[in-house]
This record gives C-alpha cells, structure tokens and sequence, in this order.
C-alpha cells in the first residue's frame, strides 16, 4: 500500500503535517507464498524487508493465531478467518512501527474487527486497541478511552474516536482525540499497488529504510510543536 498520514492539532497551537509513506499488506495465510516470490523479502538478517517475528503481536508462535488471541483477550470474541497484515517491516535491520493494523474476518469473510498495535517511542512500549467494525453497535463501537501513553503533546485524559472502512484497493483508518472538543486527529488514506520484486525494489530505492524516515519525521515534528511552546505532559508512570 502506498499513501500518506495526515496529523492535524487544533489547540492550544495549530499544527498540521503531511508524510508519504508505504506499508506492505499482507494476508497471513499467503506470508510463505509472497516470500518466495518477491526479491528482498523474507525473514533472514539479510533481507533488505524483513519481517521479523518478534517485532509484532506476541514476539513468537503462529503470527494469525497471535493476532486472533489478542482481539480474544480484549473483546472476548474469538474470531477465525483470513487476518491482513498492514504493517511495517524491518528495513536493512531497523524497525520501528508508530502503528501496525490487523484486519481480522470471520469464516464466512466477513469484516469484524481492526487490531491497532501502537507503539511508542523513546519508551519503545507497545499497546492495543481492537475496533469493531460492526455496524450496528452503538457508536459503531469505535469510541474508547485513551489508555496508553503515546506523544508527550497529547494527555491521557483524552477519548479516542475511531473512523474504519473495510479494506479494499484502499486504507481508510482516521483517529480523533477528543476533551471538551476535537483536539487532535490522524488519518491513513492509502491505495494498492501490486506486490512484487519490481514494485518493492522501486519504493526501496526511493526510501531504503522507511524506520529513519518515520523517527526522524516523529522527532522533527516534536521539535517543532516544542518551539510553539506546546505543553508537555510527562508518562504517567514514568
């Protein structure tokens, strides 16, 4: 998938930024499959996109299982069909992910929940929401509070408004943090591209390790929230 993320704070300062950026989609049933076919990915040290096991859902075991586990262990729903994998892969051997996303469909197809795996950096924590993309419950299911610490410019004390579409040829995935009022929100619009040795060897030339790009980017834009004089809000258990 290739797109963008969008950041967009409204108080106490006006901030808005716009990245470009990739992130391989992968059906977890298809993983052994495309790596044999694509030049540079895999699972070995030497590969230049390597999807290393333990930088995901529970470090180790069966990837899927892992992933339907832990929407399990959040929502109590065990779901099991296909799971899609958007996510970021470990680039000439560096990795970090601000945010991987699991789609997770049940047997007959069917489109149940979105796993968001977040990360935070320097803490390098890792959390998880599982959204539910069912239609009918109140809200759409989508609004939580916020439970995890993630940039030092947001509170705690904020609630998460989750905005999910299936997935198709595109991404679609916004998140707002709300108080007394909209805060801050973030979106996702990405579009499908052919998974291949071609395609992949071209968006690696154009940026060989995406991990420098994203914390360089998250670093930049801290700096420059911290010259509008933004407040700071310290871990809470740090």
């Amino acid at each position: 998938m290739i797109g963008e993320v969008r950041h967009r704070r409204f108080t106490p300062s006006r901030h808005d930024l716009n990245y470009g950026l990739f992130m391989p989609c992968i059906d977890l049933d298809e993983w052994h499959s495309l790596k044999t076919s694509v030049w540079g990915l895999g699972e070995s040290w030497w590969h230049w996109a390597r999807l290393k096991r333990a930088d995901y859902v529970g470090g180790k075991g069966d990837f899927k299982a892992a992933v339907q586990d832990k929407v399990h262990e959040l929502t109590g729903t065990r779901v099991s069909g296909k799971v899609v994998a958007l996510i970021h892969l470990r680039y000439l051997g560096m990795y970090f992910s601000p945010v991987n996303f699991y789609y997770l469909y049940d047997e007959s197809g069917k489109f149940r929940y979105l796993l968001a795996e977040v990360s935070n950096t320097p803490w390098n924590e890792r959390h998880y929401y599982a959204v539910s993309a069912d239609e009918h419950e109140p809200h759409n299911g989508w609004q939580q509070p916020k439970t995890f610490h993630v940039s030092p410019f947001n509170p705690i004390d904020q609630g998460y408004q989750w905005k999910i579409r299936p997935l198709t040829d595109k991404v679609f995935v916004h998140l707002e943090c709300h108080r007394n009022d909209k805060e801050f929100d973030a979106t996702l619009l990405m579009k499908g591209v052919p998974f291949t040795t071609r395609q992949l060897f071209g968006l690696l030339l154009k940026t060989p390790v995406m991990t420098i790009k994203v914390v360089a980017g998250i670093y930049w834009e801290a700096f420059k929230l911290w010259r509008k004089k933004v407040p700071i809000y310290d871990h809470p258990e740090r």
